[in-house]
């Protein structure tokens, strides 16, 4: 359902958009979940770099990113 729901959000509204980093991360912890933890960590640090370059470090949403 998640991966469903990222498509359209990276299509629409871009893969810097602060919904799709959310459905981004939504994919990321389901994919923890199955025990997928390299593609899992992948896509979390794909997230926190996009939140660093467009937020900063301190965002609230970036630190939220750290913390996985």
């Amino acid at each position: 359902m998640h991966r469903e729901e990222l498509e359209p959000c990276e299509k629409v509204l871009g893969m810097d958009h602060s919904v799709t980093l959310v459905s981004v991360s939504n994919v990321a912890v389901a994919l923890s979940g199955q025990g997928k933890y390299a593609e899992a960590e992948k896509m979390h640090e794909e997230t926190l770099a996009i939140r660093e370059r467009e937020l900063g470090n301190e965002y609230p949403n970036t630190l939220m990113s750290t913390t996985g």
